[in-house]
């Protein structure tokens, strides 16, 4: 039975030291942990094989796995150096990873998902042209368990952080790939690179997918590896944020690869979602004092932030099984205190701990049409924006008709009235 990973959440960190030393020369480390994943590791390998940067080297972790994985690597000879350990975790397999490479650069890579040629070339390229970074990252096109493109360029939608940001301001630096790479694809000769210190910019969320990045060893080696008290929420998060404290991260935007979404087997599963709130409240907790006083992030919208994470906390653990109402109420009153001018945390306390719970599967109905609704005057009113956003977004269990989503838009301006 494997061990339930998420209780090491909130401990003290575990945080091993690697990549001492400064590595082979022009070296990139590629870390592809894995876990049952034989039916598919082969056209990952493939693509980091088809790389057009040398030289390289290919670690693949198995975090124990039960299936074929170990034959379908074996066939790669040389070309991969294979490590099995007991089934341990995402952090831990990488962990494994970076005690084992040899590189002046280390790279992750998913095993489910595919590189682009250039994808190296175009970012050992960049760091040697701007040597204070730690990092360098892309953007990603998402695509389905078929290989159908879904979106071409998905960054910016799987992180929520780029929709809170102007990029240019805290990237403040920028250029073209073909600056640095003057015999880059045609493709990329046009597109921007942009750079910055982006330490206090991570405190609104994770810039970075990790099977994007090329990571400088000595700035590993400082930071360290990844925390597994983090494991199975917010490791990824935790670990690039502080390697951005000791070097300054680039963003090429175009997408370097292919990340498939909605697969069966990915890691991120609903039951999960209530420890990754968690653990995104404790990497902001505490990183909040490192991060005041910076230019670009004033310290009102430190405590907006935080408030935000708060009541994400108090949703999930009223959502989750394995959630707390008395921890939820915690959470929703912190959310408060941070910000108290915030009305849509106390819309949601109010639903949640005040409303009968015969009226949840009507505003779950509510969530599924309002689109097709004309709320008209109602949604003019911020007040009534906020209150509907409330009402249509606490509860995703039951089921209920049409005529109930129909029912409350006809109450729609009581409602507004009574808020």
């Amino acid at each position: 039975m494997k061990r339930d990973r998420t209780k090491l959440l909130g401990k003290n960190p575990i945080i091993p030291d690697v990549c001492a030393g400064p590595g082979e020369p022009d070296l990139v480390s590629v870390i592809i942990p894995t876990y049952n994943r034989g039916y598919f590791i082969s056209k990952t390998i493939d693509s980091v094989l088809a790389q057009t940067y040398r030289p390289i080297e290919i670690i693949v972790v198995d975090d124990g796995s039960n299936d074929d994985t170990r034959e379908v690597v074996g066939k790669y000879g040389s070309q991969v150096r294979y490590i099995h350990q007991e089934n341990a975790g995402l952090a831990s397999a990488r962990n494994t990873g970076l005690a084992a490479a040899r590189g002046e650069y280390i790279a992750f890579q998913d095993s489910d998902d595919i590189w682009l040629p250039w994808k190296l070339q175009a970012q050992v390229a960049l760091m040697r042209q701007v040597p204070n970074l730690a990092l360098a990252w892309t953007d990603m096109t998402a695509v389905d368990p078929d290989g159908e493109m879904v979106r071409e360029k998905h960054l910016s939608k799987m992180y929520t952080v780029y929709q809170r940001i102007n990029i240019e301001k805290h990237l403040p630096v920028s250029g073209l790939v073909k600056d640095f790479w003057p015999d880059c694809p045609s493709e990329l000769r046009g597109v921007t690179f942009r750079h910055g210190d982006i330490f206090a910019s991570m405190f609104l969320g994770n810039l970075v997918h990790p099977p994007t990045a090329l990571i400088r060893r000595r700035h590993i080696h400082q930071a360290g590896g990844l925390d597994i008290t983090f494991a199975w929420t917010c490791e990824d998060y935790e670990f690039f944020w502080r390697v951005s404290r000791y070097g300054n991260g680039a963003l090429i935007e175009a997408p370097s690869m292919l990340y498939r979404v909605d697969a069966a087997d990915q890691l991120t599963k609903p039951h999960l979602i209530l420890y990754i709130a968690r653990g995104n409240l404790i990497a902001l907790q505490r990183k909040f004092r490192d991060c005041l006083g910076h230019a670009n992030l004033p310290h009102e919208r430190m405590k907006l932030h935080l408030a935000d994470a708060h009541e994400w906390v108090a949703l999930e653990e009223l959502k989750s099984q394995g959630g707390c109402r008395f921890k939820a109420l915690r959470h929703f009153l912190s959310s408060i205190r941070l910000s108290p001018f915030k009305k849509r945390a106390y819309f949601q306390a109010l639903s949640r701990f005040v409303m009968p719970k015969a009226v949840i599967p009507v505003l779950q109905t509510v969530k599924r049409n309002l689109r097709s609704l004309n709320l008209g005057l109602l949604l003019s009113f911020p007040l009534g924006q906020v209150f509907i956003d409330v009402l249509v977004d606490f509860c995703m269990e039951s089921e209920a008709s049409l005529s109930y989503s129909l029912a409350i838009y006809d109450m729609a301006p009581v409602l507004l009235g009574c808020v």
